[in-house]
């Protein structure tokens, strides 16, 4: 950014597939996910557990809440797409992101990106082999 402000952190980031597939067998196909618009930008943590990342922890504006606030879910990596590296610039992002997970009471901190070059490569791994559906 030309005022000098610096990167908190990098993260990836993805939007919200246009359509997704829901129901028995995946037939119905919806605009979006249940709690993100179709479109819309997501910062994607690392896989916080064993499942090798088809279910991602993913901050975002929740839909129908016109910008007023992030939210941070678990979702199917498999509505995700375009996924690409940026800097985290906002406070709001990088508080919401880090906000510790809480797992039997106790909580904890989340997994982050070590390092760009990281982030970059699990993207670059998510756009070449996407989940099975």
């Amino acid at each position: 950014m030309s005022d000098g402000q610096e990167a908190a952190l990098f993260c990836v980031v993805a939007n919200v597939a246009g359509q997704a597939a829901h129901g028995e067998g995946g037939r119905d196909l919806r605009r979006g996910i249940k709690h993100f618009a179709a479109g819309a930008k997501v910062w994607v943590l690392p896989p916080q557990w064993g499942d090798g990342g088809a279910q991602v922890l993913v901050a975002g504006y929740h839909r129908g809440t016109r910008g007023r606030g992030l939210v941070r879910m678990v979702v199917p990596r498999r509505h995700l797409t375009a996924f690409r590296v940026q800097a985290v610039y906002s406070p709001d992002v990088a508080r919401e992101l880090t906000r510790p997970l809480t797992e039997l009471g106790r909580p904890r901190a989340p997994a982050m990106w070590p390092t760009r070059e990281a982030a970059v490569q699990a993207a670059e791994r998510w756009r070449d082999c996407p989940p099975d559906a």
